[in-house]
């Protein structure tokens, strides 16, 4: 999701299918746009409610459960190596907003999408034999 502002309202855009789904094969329609206000809203009552005394435990319980836990280096890495190409795609985000030539960032944009879908190919592949042994 990347923010965009939309007839002046704040909006998250998903662009799912051109980053990632198309490599993968997986159905998404080709924009999907939430307004800012739809999501921080019921975010932050859900924030307000998991982080009562009553439900801290359950909370804290519950995050600690969604961490991975196959940490060998090979997916240590693989994270490494898709956080990375994550933010690099940000940085060229950023260059292109900021009136960078579009056909250079292109071509990092390209490198760096073919460097991050092989990483997560490493990891989905570091997981299987993980989870096999």
């Amino acid at each position: 999701m990347q923010g965009q502002y939309n007839h002046g309202a704040a909006y998250y855009r998903c662009r799912f299918p051109q980053e990632y789904a198309l490599a993968n094969e997986v159905e998404h329609p080709h924009n999907v746009y939430l307004r800012e206000d739809a999501l921080t809203d019921p975010l932050d009552e859900w924030l307000a409610s998991a982080f009562t005394p009553d439900h801290l435990d359950q909370t804290i319980t519950a995050m600690c459960d969604a961490q991975p836990t196959d940490t060998t280096p090979q997916t240590a890495a693989a994270r490494a190596a898709i956080a990375a190409c994550d933010a690099k795609l940000a940085q060229y985000r950023a260059a292109l907003d900021a009136g960078a030539d579009p056909a250079l960032v292109t071509g990092w944009i390209t490198q760096t999408q073919t460097e991050r879908t092989r990483a997560e190919a490493d990891l989905q592949t570091t997981q299987r034999q993980s989870h096999a042994g």
